[in-house]
């Protein structure tokens, strides 16, 4: 009463496994089926490249995520300087303190609105220069950071990226206290 099963290999009736594979010293290694012999490295060589895009995308989104955020909140503490009537040197300076060590101040833009509506410059003025207290709104801009992208040319097809480098912008306006 012997049923045969893949590729020639023979069991017992009632799943018991030959007489001399119960002893340790005659265990025979297990077969695989015929038809399944190499499935797992073509199921790997398929799944491996997606679960790579995936796994770089996800560490790649967060190193931008926190560049851009940080760009934010430098933007959200120069702007609230800008509205409570400091020089336009504070204001750089306040970007500087709170955001990425590789920005310069020519990517800082400072401007604000007068009484007639008019979008003013105090970027390029001397330190003295502030917002003066009858403006409307007070804006700082940071435009043109350049994000170094950690997984290299793997993401180069992505829009906004150039050179292996994604800018990213940060504009924050606030009302004249």
């Amino acid at each position: 009463m012997i049923n045969h099963v893949a590729c020639g290999a023979r069991e017992r009736r009632g799943g018991m496994p030959p007489l001399r594979a119960q002893h340790a010293a005659f265990r025979l290694p297990q077969r695989r089926p015929c038809g399944r012999r190499g499935a797992a490295l073509v199921e790997f060589a398929l799944v491996m490249p997606l679960a790579m895009l995936l796994l770089l995308g996800i560490m790649e989104f967060g190193m931008i995520m926190h560049d851009y955020l940080t760009l934010v909140h430098s933007g959200r503490e120069a702007v609230r300087s800008a509205a409570i009537g400091q020089s336009a040197e504070q204001i750089r300076q306040q970007v500087r303190r709170t955001s990425l060590p590789s920005l310069t101040d020519d990517k800082i833009h400072i401007r604000y609105q007068d009484k007639n509506d008019k979008w003013v410059e105090v970027t390029g003025s001397p330190a003295g220069a502030a917002v003066p207290s009858d403006a409307h709104f007070a804006e700082v801009g940071i435009t043109g950071y350049p994000h170094k992208m950690v997984t290299g040319t793997f993401f180069a097809w992505l829009p906004g990226v150039a050179n292996n480098q994604m800018l990213l912008h940060s504009k924050m306006v606030m009302r004249r206290e």
